[in-house]
């Protein structure tokens, strides 16, 4: 009797098949398992802001009573921390150069803004020039410096392009400066995107989704200040929503005046500097890869969370030696007065 070796007939190569099938399927399982569960720890800033900013005391907010999503899913928070002064800030003024002269009669405001800022805090200065960022001093303590370069818009009306292309430019071409853990932009402009088709707001406007998604990669978070510069009120509310969008995304704050221009920067610049105060650093566990929709939420009374709409997984600010030295009670009192280099080129 000839005997045929198991693979060699059908029934036998079948049954090899489901042999190595029953063999293979538990490290299958176990690898797809291991691949759904991995976490990556992940950091990111995050604003404490009170709802009320004339409250003399802001309730800090417990680690007990904050909590993430990603994707909408609850992930496990590791660590909810405030960043002491030590950690640094890094600001860019991002002024647009093609605002009408007059814009200049607010730049005292801004200068007085950037005097009362802490030693700790780096800023640097850059104007909106044809879609590029043009810096006109770079990341320094000595906040003087700054205070000094400022000069009056000197670019025909437009010239910015687009905001969105300067703020894209600024964020792949950080200056460089000391690290620091927060990394903060506040422009000043009307917003209107020029370069896009219509003259109305668009949610998906290619333009601006880029500039906010740059600025989530780098972990930049964006602020500005509304400054209506011509156009009639369609494209005002245009260049108003697109700053906000882009504030909403990167977990900043579009300031701006009910009806026309403000009186004054200052009220905004006020609020604006205790905001650059009361930041967090997030410890969380994310289970994805690249940009992730994330949420933080906060069961505290009398403040609010804001923070990035998505960040890098596995994105890391401070080094796990790194410790704060702000102490972190019940409350942090707020004393608040109750009254009210250089590089040119296309994107």
């Amino acid at each position: 009797m000839k005997i045929v070796p198991i693979f060699q007939s059908r029934r036998g190569f079948l049954c090899g098949l489901l042999v190595a099938a029953l063999l293979l399927s538990p490290t299958l399982a176990l690898a797809k398992k291991q691949k759904k569960t991995a976490e990556v720890k992940t950091q990111m800033v995050v604003t404490v802001v009170p709802h009320s900013r004339d409250a003399a005391q802001i309730p800090m907010i417990p680690k007990s009573s904050v909590s993430v999503e990603e994707d909408g899913k609850p992930t496990q928070m590791v660590d909810w921390k405030p960043l002491a002064a030590s950690d640094g800030t890094q600001l860019v003024i991002l002024i647009d150069d093609s605002l009408q002269v007059w814009a200049s009669l607010y730049f005292k405001d801004i200068n007085n803004f950037i005097s009362q800022l802490p030693a700790s805090t780096q800023v640097a200065l850059g104007y909106m020039q044809y879609g590029s960022t043009v810096i006109a001093a770079g990341f320094t303590a000595d906040h003087g410096k700054i205070m000094k370069v400022i000069h009056i818009p000197s670019e025909p009306a437009g010239s910015n392009a687009s905001p969105y292309f300067c703020l894209s430019d600024l964020v792949h071409h950080w200056p460089a400066g000391k690290p620091a853990a927060v990394r903060q932009v506040l422009m000043v402009t009307d917003g209107i995107d020029r370069y896009f088709e219509g003259s109305h707001y668009d949610p998906e406007d290619p333009y601006v989704l880029a500039a906010i998604r740059d600025a989530q990669k780098q972990r930049v978070i964006v602020s500005s200040i509304y400054f209506r510069d011509s156009g009639d009120v369609g494209t005002s509310f245009m260049g108003g929503n697109y700053l906000r969008d882009v504030a909403d995304g990167t977990g900043g704050k579009m300031y701006y005046a009910k009806i026309g221009n403000p009186i004054t920067f200052t009220p905004f610049l006020k609020d604006y500097k205790n905001r650059l105060a009361d930041t967090f650093l997030l410890t969380f566990l994310a289970h994805g890869s690249g940009l992730q929709n994330v949420k933080v939420l906060s069961g505290e009374q009398g403040s609010k969370l804001e923070s990035p709409a998505r960040v890098v997984v596995g994105q890391k600010i401070l080094k796990p030696s790194v410790t704060t030295q702000r102490k972190t009670k019940g409350i942090v009192d707020r004393k608040l007065s109750l009254q009210g280099n250089v590089r040119q080129g296309n994107a």
